[in-house]
């Protein structure tokens, strides 16, 4: 009888040990993923966007990010998050006023600490969903459905907005 109970708890702490070695040994160091996100943000920042002559009096483009995780396979690491972009300018009547804007989910590849590539689904309707599939494993297109019911990226970038502009969220036209 002792024999068996000490097979079953030495069974169930080598299956703790194990699931625990596991979790650790697919996520990256906060450190490291501090580094990775400072790099996904001086990639956004850079984006431009061709700006028609007539919007170019205070035009400025601001973002949100939203982590939703990593993996590392080897020395590959994927970084999955979801970016809101909107682009605000002062109109001919003075007002602030939105340009253009996107919100969706974004795969950033990474090997060490150099980003080959960043990519997002395609569009069109079975495209964009082969594409979500190939982009994100399910454990992060779980994290989908919070953002959609959730203003923190949009609430987030109005901030922005009336910083820079110094006005308030009433004087925004969408």
């Amino acid at each position: 009888m002792k024999k068996r109970i000490l097979i079953i708890v030495s069974s169930i702490v080598l299956l703790l040990v194990l699931l625990l070695f596991f979790i650790f040994s697919n996520n990256i160091s906060k450190k490291r993923e501090e580094k990775l996100y400072s790099i996904i943000e001086q990639v956004i920042t850079s984006r431009t966007y061709n700006i028609d002559k007539i919007f170019q009096n205070n035009f400025n483009t601001f973002f949100s990010v939203k982590r939703l995780g990593s993996k590392t396979e080897g020395d590959i690491t994927y970084i999955y998050c979801w970016i809101q972009t909107e682009s605000f300018y002062i109109n001919q009547d003075g007002r602030v006023e939105l340009y253009q804007g996107d919100s969706m989910p974004y795969r950033f590849t990474f090997e060490g600490d150099e980003l080959l590539k960043y990519e997002f689904p395609r569009s069109g309707e079975m495209e964009y969903a082969d594409s979500i599939k190939e982009l994100f494993p399910f454990w992060v297109r779980v994290k989908f459905n919070t953002i959609y019911n959730d203003n923190e990226l949009k609430n987030d970038i109005l901030e922005q907005v009336e910083n820079y502009y110094n006005i308030t969220v009433d004087k925004i036209y969408y």
